[in-house]
């Protein structure tokens, strides 16, 4: 903007905070405006399985950026004030996901965090730099907290992640690794962690398929696709997995497919109770959000708003 070089000094510094007020104004506003369409689970007719994918994909955020506003509007629902708190800058998006990560790794203890003392954590740290709400949030919560989990698509589409695991969980992968050295040694000699990892998860899902055929097998020689069984076959589920994939729910408009792989399950298009049979045809996988959804569409039944 070359017309700023005119601007006298007073004048542009006049126009940068009346510009930065706006800016947490109209913040604030987004954040309101993803928690209602939260609340309203819009993003499933769009057919995103998450609100998160909806901001994403649909709105074009970045994933740590998609990630902060979205914790930030689900802390909201329950602490009134942080909305006012975000909008006049004494709270920011940092501090509100380094509370937040806090808090799941607190509850992953069994211990539930009320309301109450999250909206006493955000009062205290308030105007805070980043290293002094990582440390307030620690000695509120008594934890220590954990750098977090990082997932970086990279340029050649390879993925750079970063997580940090428990000295008994670094045992068990590195006993895997151990028990896996005779496949390792097959892969070319590569014994990197990220061969580990494949070589293992890779058995382990041949492991679950071949499982899955001799159960199928062995509880029935007759399991034929039939329409007048009163519940879906083991063969006609995954029939119907393997055929679609994943999740098939189409946005009404844009006919887009959801194309979820998380939580997969069998849905009748046309309902049991009006007719509907367990022809291949009328069967379709959808994730378990848009399963939901297809019920509640089906009873008339609509999600509330966040007031």
């Amino acid at each position: 903007m070359d017309g700023l070089a005119s601007i006298g000094n007073r004048d542009l510094e006049a126009n940068l905070k009346s510009l930065v007020r706006k800016e947490r104004m109209l913040l604030h506003l987004i954040l309101e405006y993803i928690r209602e369409v939260d609340a309203r689970r819009l993003y499933l007719e769009h057919a995103y399985s998450s609100m998160y994918d909806y901001l994403t994909k649909e709105l074009g955020y970045s994933s740590s950026a998609a990630l902060r506003r979205l914790e930030a509007a689900r802390l909201m629902n329950v602490v009134p004030g942080l909305a006012d708190k975000i909008q006049q800058g004494s709270i920011n998006l940092t501090q509100v996901g380094e509370l937040t990560r806090a808090i799941h790794e607190k509850e992953k203890t069994g211990e539930r965090i009320s309301n109450e003392v999250k909206s006493e954590i955000i009062d205290q740290i308030a105007g805070l730099s980043g290293e002094q709400t990582q440390k307030t949030v620690a000695m509120s919560l008594d934890i220590e907290l954990k750098d977090p989990e990082r997932v970086r698509i990279q340029k050649d589409e390879s993925v750079h992640l970063s997580i940090t695991l428990t000295r008994e969980q670094f045992e068990i992968l590195t006993s895997c690794k151990e028990k896996a050295a005779h496949s390792l040694q097959l892969a070319n000699g590569d014994h990197s962690w990220a061969k580990v990892i494949e070589v293992v998860a890779g058995q382990y899902l041949d492991e679950k398929s071949s499982g899955r055929e001799e159960k199928s097998f062995s509880r029935s020689t007759d399991s034929r696709i039939h329409s007048k069984n009163k519940t879906l076959t083991l063969k006609t589920r995954r029939f119907i997995l393997n055929r679609d994939k994943c999740c098939q729910y189409k946005d009404k408009r844009t006919g887009r497919i959801c194309g979820s792989k998380y939580g997969l399950q069998v849905d009748h298009i046309i309902p049991r109770w009006s007719g509907g049979t367990h022809e291949p045809e009328n069967l379709q996988v959808l994730c378990w959000s848009h399963n939901n959804q297809k019920y509640r569409e089906e009873a008339g039944i609509k999600f509330r708003s966040s007031s």
